[in-house]
């Protein structure tokens, strides 16, 4: 809804397929504003990040209605983050991917931040230029494979000599996968705030991100290592056949009962 009320997708829904992302970001985090930071978005944010530095700088906001400290695809010369959370003490720059990659990278690997054209470095240093005097914070959320290449990519700042990211600004990963987990892992919700999470997580699921978690072996006999198992087979011979002469036609309907 919000990524049609700001123009990202148009009236008729006629570039909904370029903009899956805006649309994906409007649809996540407009409905988490519903919600109390301390209760919603902050702790699925705290809990999913990977960056201990960055856990800890989310879980110190603790406003409750922060409808009004979200911008989303703000402008700005050097690009335009999908979101940006301004609080008191602490901003959070938010760039969010789906199915398309970052948008620009560096054609050499010995590009200082502070001329480079990647994406995150020049997402970085807005964020950097709006937050002043602030706790600063860059998340990246994307499918964890994606995760993993940005981020091997980038490299450690405090060991590479390919530093990307602005001096203060610190760079966080969340996967959608692990977004997910945590939206299922909250708890304490009213009702009316129960379906607004139940929603999001279908809607993640659907878009493919839920993680394979366990195989469930409730139910099944226990296996004594200190007994004797024997298989009987009523026959010396078992045969097999796997012979089908049914023909497949394409784009027709089957089911295997």
């Amino acid at each position: 809804m919000l990524a049609e009320i700001k123009g990202k997708v148009s009236r008729t829904g006629s570039n909904l397929s370029e903009r899956l992302e805006d649309n994906l970001t409007g649809n996540v985090f407009g409905a988490l504003r519903y919600l109390p930071f301390s209760d919603g978005l902050g702790k699925v944010l705290a809990n999913s990040v990977q960056s201990s530095n960055v856990e800890s700088i989310i879980k110190e906001v603790t406003d409750d209605f922060w409808a009004n400290k979200i911008e989303f695809w703000p402008y700005d010369q050097e690009g335009e983050l999908d979101a940006l959370l301004t609080f008191d003490d602490t901003i959070i720059g938010i760039e969010v991917k789906f199915i398309s990659g970052l948008s620009s990278v560096d054609d050499a690997d010995d590009v200082s931040y502070t001329l480079s054209k990647h994406q995150l470095a020049r997402e970085s240093r807005i964020v950097a230029r709006k937050g002043t005097n602030k706790e600063k914070v860059l998340l990246f959320i994307a499918d964890r494979q994606m995760c993993k290449a940005v981020k091997d990519d980038i490299g450690d700042s405090k060991e590479s000599n390919r530093k990307l990211i602005e001096n203060g600004v610190e760079l966080g990963f969340i996967s959608w996968q692990d977004f997910l987990h945590e939206l299922k892992q909250l708890n304490g919700l009213d009702q009316f705030q129960q379906i607004i999470i139940q929603d999001l997580i279908e809607l993640l699921t659907r878009k493919g991100f839920e993680d394979f978690i366990n195989m469930d072996i409730n139910g099944a006999p226990f296996i004594h290592s200190d007994q004797l198992f024997n298989f009987n087979i009523s026959t010396n011979k078992v045969t097999i056949d796997f012979k089908n002469d049914t023909l497949i036609n394409k784009e027709l309907y089957y089911e295997f009962n």
